[in-house]
């Protein structure tokens, strides 16, 4: 990219951020919240920058590939992340917010960079199918991650054990809320990237107007919402599933059924490839670090777009 922002980048903010949030564990840095704040900001500053960089570069960017799917997702929890900090400006969310982040851009660089879809059927179900997925990740995800701090904080308070004012984490009526809050939203979230799949696959032209329900993609994501669907019953209608340790285990459950949808997504990328791609797929050329040979930390290669 011609900007010279690059994934290595944003993503060495992200680590030197989670370094001071690990660094106030043992010892008080001087002026490490200010430090913190710099770091953060600048690799979502840099993170925002890429990505509009790829939007005006490639019309269907940022969802033009597996690859961009990730980096999304992993940006908007990095909001999140970065929101918290003003929030609960003491507590020790980057601890468990900024390894997903960066777990995400790790799997962003090991995934396909092929175009997801060069059909021509209606773009906006291609679009709306991407962007309801990516949010429900990030949902899930931050479900997940609230649900590890509430068993966490739980587990201190039930054992009495001392608090360390160098660990805190928001309370528990808090974090109840949003592990509840979270299963619905990715109900709602990941049944609406389902139906917009099916229906921009119905709408495709061509042999390829099908759905494929054995596909080990479509398998996964209708077994994770059903999953969504059950667990949201269970919490509406049993009203003690809202409380406690029971709604954050519901939301680490969800957590696995996203793991084995993305795996199958990106083991198995038949339904999200166009036909030519589909029946080529082995042949696509992969090339894991798209972003960080042949360029310097911020710095251009030759001058020339990236």
């Amino acid at each position: 990219m011609d900007s010279g922002i690059n994934m290595l980048c944003f993503s060495g903010s992200y680590v030197i951020a989670l370094g001071l949030e690990l660094s106030g564990l043992w010892t008080q840095v001087r002026l490490r919240r200010p430090m913190l704040l710099v770091a953060g900001g600048a690799g979502l500053v840099a993170h925002t920058w890429y990505l509009g960089r790829r939007i005006a570069e490639m019309p269907a960017a940022p969802l033009a590939n597996q690859q961009d799917w990730y980096v999304l997702a992993a940006w908007a929890l990095a909001i999140i992340y970065y929101s918290l900090k003003f929030y609960y400006p003491r507590s020790a969310t980057g601890m468990f917010l900024l390894p997903a982040v960066l777990g995400l851009i790790g799997a962003s660089l090991l995934v396909s960079t092929a175009p997801l879809s060069n059909s021509q059927g209606p773009r906006i179900w291609i679009q709306m199918h991407g962007i309801f997925l990516m949010l429900g990740t990030v949902v899930v995800l931050f479900g997940f991650l609230a649900g590890l701090m509430y068993l966490t904080q739980s587990y201190r308070l039930k054992h009495k054990l001392p608090t360390r004012s160098r660990f805190q984490l928001p309370s528990l009526e808090w974090l109840e809320r949003v592990n509840s809050r979270s299963l619905g939203a990715a109900t709602f979230l990941v049944g609406g990237g389902f139906f917009t799949g099916v229906l921009g696959r119905l709408a495709q032209e061509g042999d390829q107007n099908f759905v494929p329900w054995t596909d080990p993609v479509v398998v996964a994501l209708a077994a994770m919402l059903l999953w969504l669907v059950v667990a949201e019953a269970f919490r509406l209608v049993y009203p003690a599933a809202r409380q406690g340790r029971k709604v954050a285990y519901l939301t680490l459950a969800a957590f696995v059924f996203l793991i084995l949808v993305l795996a199958a997504v990106t083991l198995e990328d038949s339904l999200h490839v166009g036909p030519e791609l589909s029946e080529n797929r082995d042949s696509i050329p992969r090339d894991p670090f798209p972003s960080l040979l042949g360029t310097a930390i911020c710095q251009p290669a030759d001058g020339g777009p990236r």
